[in-house]
């Protein structure tokens, strides 16, 4: 059932006063400030939606006797965490609106995907209880999530975001992950796109000093600032980044031309990969119950061949035979190690 605007400012209220720890706010207490700033008009109201927030909300609202107040049995709660505002979604919707009519249908595509995820976590939240325990045993999980570690410095998303809205230079330090004994340096650029690769995002843009476009992690990036000065990228760089992800698997650039890369996968990892696909350009050419072939249209880098590595003896590469070769390659140095 759809959470109203009403319901919402009650229960960010009920949680704000609860929140307040050490002071615990007694039912009549928390019932009037309810009643003087959302307008709920009694106090089985407030039962009512002490009783949604605790069952739809997994709240933990417990009352103390002794101090005749409600707290949070986990300080550490706080519900709006696990929500968002109906005026949030609708500005949300409206911003795929924008994007559609101004930057394409694959970019509000892209916010699309990204609300639904957040709409399916909501409801996985509401939904998701974990069984107390008792005699029978502890407390069994009934949904086990991998924790991801997220990469840092994500609080730089939206200042190179307006950055790029706004045709303006960046500048900031630097690390390189090949030469981690170095000193940060200083580095100037002409930001272009921002594209995220497990959970890690990365900038590319125009680097003058170089004279060639240039990627760069957020999470090796300090001291960022915006600058005064305009962006000027060369029309040539501006088309090559605006298509380098087309041909291109994760983050790292490729050397060679774009190729068709011919993969033969075994039935069972074939299914996986036509669940999910590797890339947009993947086409399925042969599935039967021998092996899965597909096609891919891209620059071999080394991100793929990363990737093609994680399969194990499920795949092989038919063609190019120069990235058969260099699989090879890599493997046998692999087993070096042992």
């Amino acid at each position: 059932m759809p959470l109203t605007r009403s319901a919402f400012q009650r229960y960010r209220l009920i949680d704000e006063i609860i929140s307040r720890y050490p002071r615990r706010y007694s039912k009549q207490a928390l019932f009037e400030l309810c009643r003087d700033r959302c307008g709920i008009r009694s106090m089985s109201s407030l039962e009512k939606d002490i009783q949604r927030l605790r069952e739809d909300h997994d709240a933990p609202i417990a009352y103390c006797k002794r101090s005749n107040g409600y707290y949070y049995t986990d300080p550490q709660f706080r519900l709006l965490r696990l929500m968002l505002t109906p005026d949030d979604m609708e500005a949300l919707d409206y911003a795929r609106e924008v994007l559609a009519a101004t930057q394409g249908d694959s970019v509000a595509g892209e916010l699309t995907n990204a609300l639904q995820k957040v709409r399916q976590s909501l409801d996985i939240i509401r939904e998701v209880k974990t069984e107390p325990g008792g005699e029978t045993g502890p407390a069994r999980r009934v949904v086990y999530v991998e924790e991801k570690i997220l990469g840092g410095n994500r609080q730089y998303v939206p200042v190179l975001i307006r950055a790029i809205n706004q045709n303006r230079q960046v500048h900031f330090q630097y690390r390189k992950h090949e030469d981690p004994g170095s000193a940060s340096g200083l580095r100037t650029l002409h930001p272009i796109l921002l594209r995220e690769v497990a959970d890690s995002w990365y900038v590319i843009g125009y680097d003058a000093s170089a004279g060639r476009e240039k990627t760069y992690a957020l999470d090796r990036m300090s001291d960022l600032e915006t600058l005064d000065e305009p962006c000027e990228v060369p029309p040539a760089v501006l088309a090559y980044v605006s298509e380098l992800f087309e041909h291109i698997y994760g983050i790292t650039d490729s050397s060679g031309p774009v190729e068709a890369i011919v993969l033969s996968f075994s039935p069972l990892f074939g299914r996986y990969v036509r669940a999910k696909p590797i890339h947009q350009t993947q086409e399925v050419l042969r599935d039967d119950e021998s092996e899965c072939v597909v096609r891919l249209r891209l620059a071999p880098n080394r991100d793929l061949l990363m990737h093609l590595r994680s399969y194990g003896e499920h795949v092989r590469v038919l063609e190019p035979e120069s990235l058969a070769q260099e699989l090879k390659e890599s493997l046998r140095k692999t087993l070096e190690r042992y």
